[in-house]
């Protein structure tokens, strides 16, 4: 079948409309004509913001429960947050996706590695002996902690409870799979895992190190971030002005370099105080975002979107933003692909004047 580039829209001109006939066959097009297509005068995302409720995804996810085991085959009973503006790519925004993952009492989800770098968050757990094991070492995964599985490092998650735990997963699947870069590799049950001692990592991150020792065996630290010390620090915080456009926010940094959670994904935690309404901004990075406890609403481009704990909403880049609390104050956990324009130097952020609503985002399915 013969192919050829775009063709350019008719003008008219004979001779014009020939050359263009040519060129697509040729496989080059007009820069003429389409300049504006192949550089923009500003961002175009390409997709809407999308908010997903709770109450829906954990029907969901109960139901998966009782029809879909964690075996191999499987590998893992999650399921993912799909943009309806993004279903041939399976993505939550063009970079990142994030998904609601259920390990019932007893079970095991069977180790494996990929190209892409992931983080858990706990969004429902009652404690005890859960956990992901990344390397051979053993990451607990009380409610709200947020647990790392760096690129390409081996990781299974196990419940020894007697209840149920969901998790967020946030992955960078979609920017690997852009760079035509994604790799799987499930684990040989015949080799086992060289196990470190319980708090191997946390021994060798902290302000005082061994000294003469050998270096930490892996390119990223298998961190553990516990939420007693993260609320800790936003509480210590609560009182200051914090950030125009976020309240109260922190991020997760790898505490080797100072730089975020992970090369692709930078993930934070924020407090929006009691009736506090952020300033409203727009910035070339997505993000996503988990609300913790509490409620409140966020409007991007003029849509409002009110939401509460457990709901996941989808802000793509270069929409104008803010958040605002109801009812008390609210904790909200995010991920963005700041790292990767930082990496560029394509980040960039422009503050504007509060929106005014034009609608209210609508839930369906």
């Amino acid at each position: 079948m013969a192919r050829g580039a775009n063709p350019a829209p008719a003008t008219g001109d004979a001779e014009l409309d020939r050359l263009h006939g040519e060129l697509s066959q040729a496989h080059v097009i007009p820069t003429w004509v389409f300049a504006p297509a192949i550089i923009g005068a500003a961002p175009a995302a390409g997709y809407r913001p999308h908010l997903w409720k709770w109450r829906r995804m954990h029907e969901l996810l109960m139901r998966a429960g009782e029809l879909v085991t964690p075996e191999r085959g499987a590998e893992r009973r999650s399921i993912d947050h799909v943009n309806p503006d993004l279903v041939a790519h399976n993505a939550t925004s063009h970079t990142l996706a994030t998904a609601f993952q259920l390990v019932r009492p007893g079970e095991t989800a069977p180790a494996h590695r990929h190209t892409a770098g992931a983080v858990r968050f706990a969004a429902r757990s009652r404690g005890g002996d859960v956990f992901t094991t990344v390397q051979g070492e053993k990451l607990v995964m009380e409610r709200f902690d947020l647990v790392l599985t760096p690129k390409w490092m081996w990781h299974e998650h196990e419940n020894r409870t007697g209840h149920d735990i969901i998790w967020l997963d946030a992955l960078d699947y979609p920017f690997v799979n852009l760079m035509r870069a994604s790799f799987f590799e499930p684990h040989d049950e015949d080799r086992r895992h060289a196990r470190r001692p319980s708090g191997y990592t946390g021994r060798r991150i902290g302000p005082v190190r061994p000294a003469g020792w050998d270096p930490y065996p892996e390119e990223a630290p298998l961190v553990r971030y516990g939420w007693a010390e993260t609320r800790a620090a936003l509480e210590g915080l609560r009182g200051e002005a914090g950030s125009p456009h976020d309240g109260v926010i922190l991020e997760y940094v790898n505490p080797f370099t100072s730089g975020p959670t992970l090369p692709t994904m930078s993930c934070r935690v924020q407090l929006l105080r009691e009736d506090e309404h952020t300033g409203c901004h727009r910035e070339t990075a997505s993000t996503i975002y988990y609300a913790m406890q509490g409620g409140g609403f966020t409007i991007v481009d003029g849509v409002r979107f009110d939401w509460g704990e457990g709901d996941v909403l989808v802000i793509p880049p270069w929409a104008w933003h803010e958040h605002a609390s109801t009812g008390g104050e609210a904790y909200l956990f995010s991920v963005t692909d700041k790292p990767i324009l930082d990496t560029f130097g394509y980040y960039r952020e422009e503050a504007g004047a509060h929106q005014q609503v034009t609608e209210s985002f609508a839930e369906t399915g």
